[in-house]
Formats: C-alpha cells, sequence, structure tokens
C-alpha cells in the first residue's frame, strides 16, 4: 500500500464488500473468505489505523455470524485475554473444541488473571510499567476500563510509610474515590484518608489525602512544614487549559514541587498526545511515559438529523463514508430513542437546561414501572428533597439525570442505583460525565454535540464515548456479551435540543475519523509549550508569577512584586485572582482597619466583603457572579441563606423558604440564573423568569437547583473571603465556625472535615454517637458496622443510610 493507505483503500473496491457487514448485512460463504482474508493482511499491515480496521473486520463478522474462532486466534495474537477467555468459556459451553491444546490455553490465560478479571497483555505491562517506576514521575495515558483506578489504591497499599496525595478535579469525585481507597485498602493501612485540611490532626503518622486543587492549597496553608511524598493527579489532561482552575491544579503542582523537591508525581489521564505538554514552568518533573495503544472497542457511529427527517446513517471512521442503515425514517428524537436503546443508556447533553427539558418531554413516553426498589429510592428522594422532584417522576419510568445542580449527595446516591438497579434503563447527563464518573452503558445518544460554548474537541468525544461498554460490563460474568465491543453511538439532531448551525455529519467526520491528527490544546501559561506572546497572556503569567512567589517565595526565581500589606498577603493565600491584589491592597487594608471589633452576624459579613473587596473586582463578565454582592437586595439574600445553613435547615424547609421568597416578591421576575427564559432590559443573558407563570411543580424544581447553586456559589466564591477575614481576626470566632459548618459542635465539625454531609454528621452525633468512634488525637474517625442495622431500625433516609456506608467503603444494597 502506499504512504496513505487507509486513502488508498477509500478509492479501491473493497468498501462494496466491506458495506454488506458494516450494515449488518447477509454474507455469502465467499465474501467471508474474501472479507476474513483481507483482515488477515491488514492485521500484518504495518499501518496502525490499517492494523485496526482488520480487526475491527474480524469483530464485527463474529458478531454477525456468531463464528467466534477467528477473534479467538486473533485475540491470542494481539494478547486481548479477556476476549479469549470469553470466547473459550462460551465454546466449552457448546463442548466445540476451537483448539488442539485446551490444557495449555488454559493455564496462559491464569497468567493474565488479576485478582477477579482477566487483563490484557497492555494491561498487564501497564502494571508492570508503573511497578517497575514505583519511586519516580510517571504519566500514564490509557482509555476508561483499564484500570487507572486500580493503579492508585495499589499503588497506596504497596507504600504505607508514604503520604500520598491524590488530585481529583471535582468535589463530586471526592467522596467516589475515598470510597474506593478504603474497599480496596489492606488489613494494615491504618492510615487516615482526609478530604479537607481541617481533617489533617498533625503527627508523624502518615496519611492519605483525597484533594480538588483548590483544597489542596488549602492544605498548604493551613499545614505550612507537612509534605507529600507522592501526588497522582487525575484527569491530567485539565493541565492544558486556560481557565482558573486548570492554572491553580498548576500552581499547586508547582508550590508542591517547590516544597518537597524530593516529591514525585503520577499523572493519569485517558487522552494526550505529547506527554512534554504536561511540562510545568518552575518545576523539575521529569516523567517516564506509558501510552495504552491497544483498542478492544471498535464503535459504530450513527447519526439521524430529526430535522431533516432522515433514516439512520452509519459512520465509518476508517473509510470516511456514510451509509444507509436502515429504511426507517426518525422525525421525532423522543421516538428514536425509545426505539433503539439498549438495556442500558447515555443520552449525552451539554445545558442541564436542556436535560431538564428533554425530561418533561420523555417521561410521557414511559410507563411506571412496578419495581420495589425503584419505589424505595423515589420514597428516599421524595422524603428527602421533595416529592415533586422531577427526578423522583423519572425514576418511576427507569429514567434519572445526573448534571451539576443535582444536589451532590443525591447524585452519588442515584449514579450507584442507576449502576445497581438493572430496570433503570437511562441516564441523561452532560459533561459531569467526561471527569470520571463511572456507570455501566450499551449505547450512547448525543443530542447536543458541545462542551460550553464550543464542540467537542476530538479528545474529549473520544473520551466522551469510551465511557460507554467498559470492560467490566462486556467481561462480566454471567452478563458479559462480545457484542459491546462495537459500542453503538448516535448522534441526533433535534430542533428542540442541537445548534441550529449544528452539522452533524461535518462534525462526526472531524472528531472519529480515525487518521486524523490529534493534537493537545496548550494553553496554560504556567506550561513550558505555551508561547507568551500576546498582552492577555503576558498579563495571565504576571499574575500567575505573583500568586507563586507570594504564597512560597523563590519559587519561580523571578524579581516579582510582594504584597505589603496583611490583607494582600492574605488574599494570595486564599486565592483571591479575581482582584488586582498588589494594586488595591493599601486600600483594601484601609477599609478592614476601620472594622474595630469582629463582626457578629452573617448580614455584617456580607456588607463587610460587599465594601472592602466587591468595588476592586477586575473588569469582565467572568467576574459579574461576585459584583452582584455589591447590592443591598443580594447581600440580605446570601445572609439569609447562610442563617438557614447555620440554623439546620433540612432540604424540605429550604424548598418551602425560596418558594414563599418568591411569593412574598409578588410573583414578578426572579434571578435563575442558567434557569432563566427571559432576559431583562439591557442584557442579552436569560437569567430570569416571571416567577407567577410557573406550575408549583415547576417552581419546586427550581428551588432545587437554585438552593444547590447558591450553596455551590457560597462554598467556592464567598468562603474564601470568610476564610481570609478570619485570618486577619475581623471575624467572631463562633460566627466563623457556623458560616463554616453551619455549628459549633465540634464533634459534627469533626464529622465533616471527614467529609460527612451535615444533615448526617447531626444526626452522628444527636442520634449515634454510640456507633461513632473520634481519636482526638490522631483525628481519625471509625464508624462501626453496626450503624447502618441501627440506622435502619430507626428508619433513616436511605440516602443518609448510603452516604454511612460509603464512608465505611461498603456497597449499597438497594
Amino acid at each position: 500500500m502506499s504512504k496513505a493507505p487507509l486513502r488508498t483503500l477509500r478509492n479501491s473496491n473493497f468498501f462494496e464488500l466491506y458495506q454488506t457487514l458494516l450494515t449488518r448485512g447477509e454474507l455469502s460463504r465467499a465474501q467471508s473468505e474474501t472479507l476474513l482474508s483481507a483482515a488477515v493482511l491488514f492485521l500484518n499491515h504495518e499501518n496502525p489505523d490499517v492494523a485496526a480496521l482488520g480487526y475491527r473486520i474480524v469483530v464485527m463478522y463474529a458478531n454477525l455470524t456468531g463464528d467466534y474462532v477467528p477473534l479467538y486466534d486473533v485475540a491470542i495474537g494481539r494478547g486481548f485475554m479477556p476476549i479469549v477467555d470469553s470466547v473459550q468459556s462460551g465454546l466449552a459451553a457448546e463442548e466445540e473444541p476451537v483448539h488442539f491444546f485446551p490444557e495449555y490455553f488454559s493455564s496462559l490465560l491464569e497468567l493474565f488473571e488479576v485478582e477477579d478479571a482477566v487483563f490484557t497483555q497492555q494491561q498487564l505491562d501497564l502494571r508492570n510499567f508503573f511497578n517497575e517506576h514505583n519511586l519516580t514521575d510517571v504519566t500514564i495515558t490509557a482509555p476508561t476500563s483499564y484500570g487507572k483506578s486500580e493503579l492508585i489504591s495499589g499503588f497506596c497499599n504497596q507504600n504505607l510509610q508514604s503520604n500520598i496525595c491524590i488530585l481529583v478535579p471535582t468535589k463530586a469525585l471526592l467522596a467516589q474515590t475515598k470510597q474506593r481507597l478504603l474497599k480496596k485498602r489492606t488489613a494494615d493501612d491504618n492510615r487516615q484518608i482526609i478530604t479537607h485540611a481541617e481533617m489533617f490532626q498533625g503527627g508523624d503518622q502518615n496519611f492519605l489525602a483525597v484533594l480538588t486543587q483548590e483544597r489542596l492549597l488549602r492544605f498548604f496553608i493551613k499545614h505550612p512544614d507537612v509534605n507529600f511524598d507522592f501526588v497522582f493527579v487525575d484527569e491530567a489532561h485539565n493541565l492544558l487549559g486556560d481557565d482558573s482552575r486548570a492554572l491553580l491544579l498548576a500552581k499547586v503542582i508547582i508550590l508542591q514541587k517547590r516544597r518537597n523537591p524530593a516529591a514525585r508525581f503520577k499523572y493519569l489521564t485517558p487522552f494526550l498526545v505529547d506527554q512534554k505538554n504536561l511540562q510545568l514552568r518552575y518545576a523539575e518533573i521529569e516523567p517516564a511515559d506509558y501510552k495504552v495503544k491497544e483498542g478492544l472497542k471498535t464503535e459504530r457511529y450513527y447519526v439521524v438529523d430529526c430535522r431533516e427527517g432522515e433514516a439512520v446513517s452509519i459512520y465509518d471512521q476508517y473509510f470516511d463514508r456514510f451509509v444507509q442503515s436502515t429504511e426507517e425514517v426518525f422525525d421525532d428524537e423522543l421516538q428514536l430513542i425509545l426505539n433503539l436503546a439498549a438495556k442500558k443508556n447515555i443520552i449525552f447533553f451539554n445545558l442541564p437546561k436542556k436535560i431538564e427539558l428533554f425530561m418533561r418531554a420523555f417521561l410521557p413516553r414511559n410507563d411506571d414501572l412496578e419495581n420495589e426498589s425503584i419505589a424505595r429510592v423515589c420514597d428516599s428522594i421524595a422524603d428527602f428533597l421533595h416529592s415533586e422532584y422531577l427526578l423522583v417522576e423519572g425514576l418511576r419510568k427507569g429514567i434519572l439525570y445526573h448534571h451539576g445542580s443535582v444536589p451532590d449527595i443525591v447524585k452519588l446516591y442515584i449514579e450507584r442505583a442507576y449502576t445497581e438497579i438493572p430496570e433503570i434503563r437511562h441516564i441523561v447527563c452532560n459533561s459531569t460525565l467526561l471527569e470520571g464518573v463511572n456507570i455501566p452503558a450499551e449505547r450512547m445518544f448525543i443530542l447536543e454535540n458541545k462542551k460550553g460554548q464550543r464542540n467537542l474537541t476530538k479528545s474529549e468525544f473520544r473520551n466522551l464515548v469510551g465511557r460507554v461498554c467498559r470492560f467490566n460490563e462486556i467481561f462480566s460474568v454471567g452478563s458479559g456479551n462480545l457484542r459491546m465491543l462495537e459500542p453503538e453511538i448516535y448522534l441526533v439532531g433535534s430542533h428542540a435540543y442541537l445548534d441550529a448551525r449544528a452539522n452533524l455529519r461535518k462534525f462526526i467526520k472531524t472528531v472519529a475519523q480515525v487518521d486524523l491528527k490529534l493534537q493537545d490544546e496548550v494553553d496554560n501559561v504556567l506550561l513550558e509549550e505555551v508561547l507568551i506572546e500576546d498582552d492577555a497572556r503576558e498579563e495571565r503569567k504576571r499574575e500567575a508569577d505573583e500568586f507563586l512567589e507570594n504564597v512560597l517565595p523563590g519559587t519561580t526565581g523571578l524579581d516579582v512584586a510582594r504584597a505589603v500589606t496583611p490583607v494582600g498577603r492574605a488574599c494570595f493565600l486564599n486565592n483571591i485572582s479575581e482582584i488586582d491584589v498588589l494594586q488595591h491592597e493599601t486600600q483594601i487594608q484601609g477599609l478592614l482597619d476601620g472594622v474595630r471589633a469582629p463582626t457578629q452576624s452573617s448580614n455584617e459579613v456580607l456588607a463587610l466583603i460587599a465594601s472592602a473587596f466587591i468595588p476592586f473586582l477586575k473588569d469582565g463578565g467572568a467576574f459579574d457572579v461576585l459584583r452582584r454582592i455589591g447590592e443591598e437586595s443580594a447581600q440580605t439574600f446570601y445572609a439569609m441563606l447562610i442563617d438557614w445553613k447555620i440554623r439546620g435547615a433540612s432540604y424540605a424547609e429550604m424548598i418551602n423558604n425560596f418558594l414563599r421568597y418568591w411569593e412574598d416578591m409578588g410573583g414578578d421576575e426572579v434571578y435563575v440564573g442558567k434557569w432563566g427564559d427571559i432576559a431583562r432590559e439591557g442584557s442579552y443573558r436569560q437569567s430570569w423568569v416571571i416567577i407567577s407563570e410557573k406550575s408549583h411543580t415547576e417552581q419546586v424544581n427550581l428551588a432545587i437547583v437554585r438552593i444547590k447553586e447558591e450553596q455551590d456559589f457560597i462554598d467556592n466564591h464567598l468562603l474564601k473571603y470568610v476564610e481570609l477575614l478570619n485570618d486577619l481576626g475581623k471575624l467572631e470566632e463562633d460566627l466563623y465556625l457556623q458560616i463554616k459548618f453551619g455549628t459549633t459542635n465540634q464533634n459534627k465539625i469533626r464529622l465533616m472535615n471527614f467529609g460527612v454531609n451535615s444533615i448526617l454528621a447531626g444526626k452522628l452525633i444527636d442520634n449515634y454517637a454510640d456507633f461513632v468512634d473520634l481519636e482526638l488525637d490522631t483525628g481519625v474517625l471509625r464508624l462501626r458496622p453496626e450503624l447502618i442495622e441501627q440506622m435502619r431500625q430507626s428508619r433513616e433516609n436511605e440516602i443518609l443510610v448510603f452516604e454511612a456506608g460509603m464512608h465505611m467503603g461498603l456497597t449499597h444494597e438497594f
């Protein structure tokens, strides 16, 4: 073949034969022989894309004809031992020998068994590489299902005398990662697992930490003399971006390396073209690189634009061709999903608002299910939140949704319910799925092809579709199915959900065609590969350098201006990046010096933040979310939310309070952020609704998402100002504890510092103290196993029982 072998194949007559296999048509014996002969030729080609095409042909042939012998032989040659095991098990049941040496191959399989699973050759190679580089920096690039999580837990078990930090990209992954560590830890590992800086009580005992970059920075500030020996950076590709969280991730890695030059870093990512793109300024980290290149799955991409009343077409990523797969025409995306859905399905959107719009349209097409497990889940969520919550209505029909405005503990609860209850068939979600959330699915329907304001990139798209048909599903004993080696991905166009300008055929060609070059998009100014060639980048780098030098002098080696006031230094330590600190610190210090006595109420705290900091926010829409604190009505509103927290208000109470608050406004325009459907005069953003025009159910659901989002705003934006004011002695101590934790009870605070939800923390201390062991000297928390049964006997909400079990490393039974 030529230097561009796939291009040569595309211009040949081979596609006519291949098309029959692609569309699952009937093959004659001669056609089968020709296809398999071609597959052998392709499999031995030096070009990896051609070799992958050969493997694809064999997989599709096996699943179409039921003849798995060719796939078995190819799998042996390529080290795809889970396939070998699966085929051998199936054929053994049929009592049909497939080779001359059954005993030999059975013993060969034992070499690939790890715990309860059979690994591929590259999975074994990855484990060996990781073990060989136990004490060095490494970068691991491997798709989902390749056991990156197991590498972390195994490493922690093998390095019991080390302080290890696992950096995760979202708060949602803190509990999930901690639970994995608890379930996998060895009996002799008594290390504390912390998820907050405040959980660490000091001392010489080693510990594990699961933190976001924001929490790691807080750890640095709270414990300047404590270091980590190893740091895992999960989803390390997040370093490449130019957003504030990507920049902070780079900062905390640089600071950790400066604090402990002997620290070793383990970068884990599902996609990365070139590891040198992760090289940071001011940090000598030179990782050994391992990249998984094998692929057991071969995706089938379908495109159907219901806006045009199209029949379903297959896009083949090797031949870059579209082929009509059925005569059936769909002008209704809801009916398409109902007709084509598998046992477990992911329905993907970009915007949470469209997720809920879809739910309201899709639910009437589905019947309620008679299922005791689902009924219990519905009752638990209804009791915890509200009976009119849309999530409850969806669950009754075996459909749930998942986005950032679902309360965190409820999100974890429904992820587990979806995984454990077969009758829950659909999960409707957005890009929260891209950040390591592992759920079972056989099929994916993509109704928006965007992430944020732009189209999904090639890497994001491939990471997304990689979430379908995970190895533990394909090769599950009893329920596994080799047909899942061909995950089915549907790109669906509709008037209701897809951007009118979107061209799905053009999009799929740009993200799925196998021989298009992948490229890392490197924008973080703290990365070596980024050229500082414009004013905007120069400004971002200047601010990053100032931050690093003011938090830990000497980090950059540059002559950088330093803060000269207490408030300036406190701003840097608390990551106040929305203010040009060095320019305004003297003015801010003057304002704070005028505060003679510590503030004693939430209203006073909000007023102080508004007067001392908000006037100095940088220009730009990104800071509008904070700028509204300058309005007296906003201060009153957030003081009210903080007071609810101090009073320990339940979700049900907060929902009712929101409804009354809106009613007291006379049914006029209310601000609901991204859930709005009208814009105010002078603004293009639809951030408002006429609340009186919404039904009671719609108001309940708006209240739930707004409570979650406003709590996140307080935690992610306001609380760092509260921390700063407390550091400067401007808050009364009890008020600080109440704002941060909602209580001054030290035992409840200790539980919350362990990551326990405030509601559960209150229950445990007030009602179940005999089942809670808190070692005050070490800060170690242990919940006794009898707690779960006692909570059930007391008829506690199952969500709280689920959370208690999660902190004990237990799997919840639905």
